[in-house]
């Protein structure tokens, strides 16, 4: 259940221990004067907005997403990679310069620049994105 509540309005206690005029809080057009015996008063609105999450709005529970397989790391050699994943299903390459080879395993793709990985690949399983704040703020 996604719960969004929105309220206008400022509420301070009756004690006059907050100067909330002096700082410019509760001098809007919905608080009342303070009298001397510091009472405040204020006029708050509010909205509240229920919405089913998403898995209820489909009515079926979202599933965990799967893990991603273990794949080698940038910089490790071919050798290495034999020795810790085993013979690859297929090998393809190298092409270009510098030389690019690939190697496919059953559920990803490595790329090698000469005898170092470069990249592995995982069909429908996209590496997360990095600096999404920044992405968001435009910054």
């Amino acid at each position: 259940m996604f719960l969004l509540v929105q309220v206008t309005g400022l509420i301070f206690p009756a004690a006059g221990a907050f100067a909330a005029s002096a700082q410019g809080y509760g001098s809007g057009e919905h608080s009342a004067p303070q009298s001397q015996s510091h009472t405040a008063q204020t006029t708050t609105r509010g909205t509240v907005l229920e919405m089913p999450a998403a898995s209820d709005a489909a009515g079926q529970a979202s599933s965990p997403p799967s893990a991603r397989p273990d794949t080698p790391p940038r910089g490790m050699t071919k050798s290495r990679v034999l020795a810790r994943y085993g013979k690859p299903v297929s090998q393809s390459g190298p092409v270009g310069q510098p030389p690019i080879s690939r190697w496919d395993y059953p559920d990803y793709r490595l790329y090698f620049e000469y005898d170092h990985v470069l990249h592995a690949v995982i069909p429908d399983h996209p590496e997360p994105i990095a600096h999404t704040e920044e992405l968001q703020t435009g910054n």
